[in-house]
């Protein structure tokens, strides 16, 4: 069995959000890395690992849907690198890898990781609503503006669902929803920060790599029954 396969209760996990609202996404993705064991590079179902670099340098094993193997000699292929301030997110993708147990009930790294990408989220905005607070447009705090309200409110109301998903315990599809609903909030706050959220590093790195980690660990939308 996988080392990280073995299900946590969400309540296990929720503190993934704290750190990841507080510290940001290498802090708290190579906490729940640790967390759960800290030796076995956890992949995505297309076999991609997308985690920090310090992370993937001392991890000696990867999963499998067979259980963990020994990375040397192992077909690995580096695909990018993100820088995130002074820290880098890297992509790989390891032949053969993937996440092992039952596809149709996430566990605990896939579940852990929706809590740190809702506490990212929660950064996202926090952070760009206290930018748009310090700016404003003939006379009005932009943050005031009807427009913004109702884009901040869409984004909460994404939030809110992928807190009530992850909190009832998310099957397969349901953190595939949690994943999408994250996304079009990070949307929203990257469009939020505008163009500074483009700059070197602003915040629009941090938001891509919270996306990435949804496209490289999300469940299908759907899973076949065996």
């Amino acid at each position: 069995m996988n080392a990280i396969a073995t299900l946590v209760a969400p309540a296990d996990l929720t503190h993934g959000r704290a750190v990841a609202r507080e510290s940001g996404v290498v802090a708290a993705v190579t906490a729940l890395h640790a967390e759960l064991g800290g030796a076995v590079l956890p992949a995505g179902p297309g076999g991609h690992v997308f985690l920090p670099e310090g992370v993937v340098q001392r991890s000696d094993l990867y999963g499998t849907p067979d259980g963990p193997r020994v990375r040397a000699g192992a077909g690995e292929r580096w695909l990018a690198e993100v820088p995130i301030g002074p820290d880098t997110m890297v992509a790989l993708h390891v032949l053969g890898a993937g996440p092992g147990g039952d596809a149709r009930t996430p566990d605990a790294w896939s579940v852990g990781l929706g809590w740190v990408r809702l506490g990212l989220a929660d950064r996202f905005l926090a952070r760009a609503a206290e930018h748009l607070r310090g700016r404003k447009v003939q006379d009005t705090v932009t943050l005031n503006l009807p427009p913004v309200r109702i884009l901040l409110a869409d984004a909460a109301t994404g939030l809110a669902e992928a807190h009530a998903l992850l909190a009832a315990g998310p099957d397969a599809a349901a953190l595939h929803r949690v994943h999408r609903a994250l996304d079009e909030a990070g949307r929203v706050s990257l469009h939020l920060f505008g163009a500074t959220g483009f700059l070197a590093g602003g915040p629009g790195s941090e938001i891509r790599a919270a996306e990435l980690l949804g496209d490289t660990y999300a469940p299908p939308s759907t899973v076949e029954t065996p």
